[in-house]
């Protein structure tokens, strides 16, 4: 009669260990060439070769061109902490817990200039590629709607400490946010104007204060 061996557990941790490896070197192989190559130009084959890893690889991971950039956008707005949506994280807790709304705008801007600077270029690819892929205009439109969605979390929470300037609710201010602290203001402010970052979160507190706050 022959025993059943059992898996060994160290087994599955290396192989989860090297799947995770793989996951990391597309996903850093893909960000590396969609901000230097574009949409069009970087395809699955490039990002596997840069990879070092099978184009089947690639698609069985992440499936498509459109769901791979789509993960990327999604950790760079959530940063160290890929599996916590944004607003549970620990900064906008600490924004949260402030009731100095002055003070809250000023960690706002300080936390959001930090996601821009790693997820503007990546959103200045879906803002090209959804020009001629309707796909990716999808994509590109949920981009912004969740981002209207945390900025108006952001608004809600300068409410709890008080009204904001002129009546304003947290859709009108979160309208503001949203405009405001664009990806695409980002990197006309940052390319163009070359305002680096701390002078763009300076300006940005600024004008959120003149806006927000009497």
């Amino acid at each position: 009669m022959k025993v059943k061996q059992e898996k060994r557990p160290y087994h599955s941790r290396k192989r989860a260990k090297q799947a995770a490896n793989t996951r990391e070197d597309v996903i850093l192989a893909a960000r590396r060439l969609f901000i230097s190559l574009g949409w069009a130009k970087t395809t699955i084959a490039k990002i596997a070769a840069a990879a070092g890893v099978s184009n089947e690889t690639v698609y069985s991971v992440f499936g498509t061109k459109t769901a791979l950039l789509q993960e990327l956008v999604s950790q760079a707005v959530r940063g160290d902490n890929p599996g916590l949506p944004l607003i549970e994280q620990d900064r906008p807790k600490q924004i949260e817990r402030e009731t100095d709304q002055g003070k809250q705008i000023e960690l706002f801007a300080q936390d959001i200039t930090a996601i821009l600077s790693r997820v503007a270029p990546l959103m200045d690819v879906a803002r090209t590629a959804a020009g001629t892929e309707p796909e990716m205009a999808r994509l590109y439109s949920r981009f912004h709607q969740g981002r209207r969605t945390n900025l108006e979390w952001f608004a809600a929470t300068l409410l709890q400490n008080g009204p904001l300037k002129g009546g304003l609710d947290a859709g009108e201010a979160g309208t503001i946010l949203w405009r405001l602290a664009s990806p695409e203001l980002f990197l006309l402010i940052n390319r163009v104007e070359k305002c680096a970052s701390p002078a763009y979160a300076q300006w940005l507190a600024d004008s959120l204060r003149n806006l927000l706050l009497d």
